[in-house]
């Protein structure tokens, strides 16, 4: 009898086990970015240059006040839910389109919209959301009421609550997509047993959003070559060593001539390069926070 209740109990203790780290494994890959508010500065843009172009673009009219403010509400609500340095959030949009919902869509573009999306980004958060956050429609509906899924890229119907054109919506989308950059990163970082902070990461997480995953971890790979495994850490720990890797043109092109042809090498590394400096003036503070 003793032995017939061993056997019964063997795979009901399995099945648990077996639960128990599937929910361990998934709370360890879902868990929420957050940031401590030291790096990223509260005021935005911070340099004088983005706000001059700012402030010509209400002279001339480029936005209006009634889409300046939406964008900076949206991106309040997105940054507040999803632990985005709203910032670094803002200062990518306008980097990416200069704040024009619409951008790209005349010229019949690639990547159109705030955030320039392409098919690949409309791809992943439509199908892919849940591998990287563990409940993506109760996530969107905190932010905009419902889940704006499947997320469209419809010209026709720009003022739909589910087009990407439509302002609260696009500002959400982008941060949902830049969000799953940081989580995609800090898995990596977690895998290979590196120590980061959550905050220099998100820094990270833009240019993986601008210049993709890759590029990112070819210049990891590089600054571990050049520096070694302290040299990685560092510059996933702090704002000097971020800058002082990410804008090392050394080592920017030693990094993506592993992944890119020498003709698109130059135009590639400079446009990272860049990338990392309106980061750095437009989103990061200007004290030595970190």
């Amino acid at each position: 009898m003793k032995r017939k209740y061993t056997l019964l109990l063997l795979p009901i203790l399995s099945l648990l086990g077996c639960g128990l780290y599937l929910c361990f494994r998934f709370s360890s890959t879902s868990r929420k970015p957050h940031f401590s508010k030291n790096l990223f500065s509260a005021t935005y843009p911070v340099h004088h240059r983005f706000i001059e172009e700012t402030s010509q673009m209400r002279a001339h009219h480029k936005i209006s006040p009634e889409n300046e403010n939406l964008i900076q509400v949206s991106t309040l609500n997105a940054g507040e839910t999803l632990g985005i340095p709203q910032s670094l959030l803002w200062c990518l949009m306008f980097q990416e389109s200069r704040l024009n919902h619409l951008s790209g869509l005349k010229e019949g573009k690639l990547s159109t919209g705030l955030g320039q999306f392409s098919v690949s980004a409309f791809f992943e958060l439509n199908h892919h959301l849940p591998r990287y956050i563990s409940a993506p429609q109760t996530t969107i509906a905190s932010i905009l009421g419902s889940d704006i899924r499947p997320l469209s890229s419809d010209i026709n119907d720009t003022s739909s609550l589910n087009s990407y054109y439509f302002i609260p919506t696009a500002v959400t989308a982008t941060a949902l997509y830049l969000n799953n950059r940081w989580i995609q990163l800090a898995r990596i970082a977690d895998d290979r047993g590196l120590s980061y902070s959550p905050e220099v990461l998100w820094a990270w997480a833009a240019l993986s959003y601008n210049k993709g995953g890759r590029t990112v971890l070819a210049l990891w790979n590089q600054i571990e070559a050049k520096r070694g495994p302290a040299g990685l850490s560092s510059a996933l720990t702090t704002k000097a060593s971020f800058l002082s890797s990410a804008l090392n043109h050394n080592l920017v092109n030693q990094a993506l001539r592993s992944i890119w042809s020498n003709r698109l090498l130059a135009g590639y590394s400079s446009e990272l390069i860049t990338h990392v400096e309106n980061i750095r003036d437009c989103a990061l503070n200007k004290e030595e926070s970190l």
